[in-house]
């Protein structure tokens, strides 16, 4: 699998046909198909469905382009920076959504601070970007709890309870709620944090009614806003404005760490020591960086 293909491939989802992405690359279509046939045969895979006006994507397809998306990206990256050795220092940092707000402040420090820095942000969930950082493709990321620390060095910079957003009609406190409350209310399920929400209401001994479970915060937040239920989120991604809706769920384990994860140690990553200093000098790093070790 060649990076060239990967090009190709990414130019033919986004053109939505293969006719049209060789039109746009200013090549015949024949190559463009035989490129496209070959990639699937090497991956032993369907990556998409050719329909008479536009291709569909399976789930292999979408995968693919999601990684190839990033590697390809990386590559220009790496180019730009070798080429610039001695001149240019680049950060690549993972980032969710809900950490960009610790993240700015903290880069926009490192930037007046140091001439000739550049970075590279990386946005995605804890899942994806726990995967580039184990493929040494991040220099560090922003990562939330729970997830799987084994090896990389953490540093944790924020706790957050998880809270219940509702209409206030919901709850009978104006602050808090609890699981024994929460139990028989229809609950929408941000699905990053399915597992972790039904394991707390089965040691508790409450059966929850789970209603909904999809994707993405905001989606939930829209089906709230709907009457349909009660959203389970980390406080942070509810959005701002909309305080009055949610109450903080008193169990204590129902909280989420905001965590600073890397591979290897500080004195081999200067510029996430640095990350790491800025962070602190804005509030947040609770503890002191510390390296889990892999489970044998």
């Amino acid at each position: 699998m060649e990076l060239k293909q990967l090009e190709y491939f990414c130019r033919v989802v986004e053109a939505g046909s293969i006719s049209e992405a060789a039109r746009r690359l200013n090549m015949s279509q024949p190559p463009l198909s035989y490129h496209m046939k070959m990639l699937e045969e090497e991956l032993h895979v369907t990556l998409f469905q050719r329909g008479r006006r536009k291709i569909e994507l399976t789930d292999a397809g979408r995968l693919l382009y999601e990684r190839a998306g990033t590697l390809i990206h990386l590559e220009r990256a790496i180019g730009r920076e070798v080429s610039g050795t001695g001149n240019v220092r680049t950060l690549r940092l993972g980032v969710t959504p809900t950490t960009v707000p610790l993240a700015v402040p903290a880069l926009a420090a490192m930037n007046r601070m140091t001439n000739g820095l550049h970075f590279e942000l990386f946005e995605g969930n804890t899942y994806q970007l726990r995967e580039m950082l184990s493929g040494h493709l991040l220099d560090a990321s922003f990562l939330r709890s729970p997830v799987n620390m084994d090896g990389f060095s953490t540093c944790r910079l924020k706790t957050e309870p998880l809270v219940a957003a509702g209409e206030v009609a919901f709850f009978s406190d104006r602050k808090y709620t609890d699981l024994q409350e929460l139990a028989p209310m229809p609950l929408i399920l941000y699905r990053r944090y399915d597992a972790f929400i039904r394991q707390a209401f089965y040691h508790a001994g409450f059966s929850p009614d789970i209603h909904c479970i999809c994707d993405d915060a905001r989606t939930a937040m829209m089906m709230v806003k709907e009457g349909m239920g009660i959203a389970i989120l980390p406080q942070s991604m509810v959005p701002s404005g909309e305080e009055a809706l949610f109450r903080i769920i008193r169990e204590k384990e129902l909280e989420t760490d905001i965590l600073l994860v890397w591979n290897g140690t500080l004195s081999e990553h200067a510029l996430v020591g640095m990350l790491l200093e800025r962070l602190r000098e804005n509030g947040y790093a609770e503890q002191e960086a510390e390296v889990t070790p892999e489970r044998g």
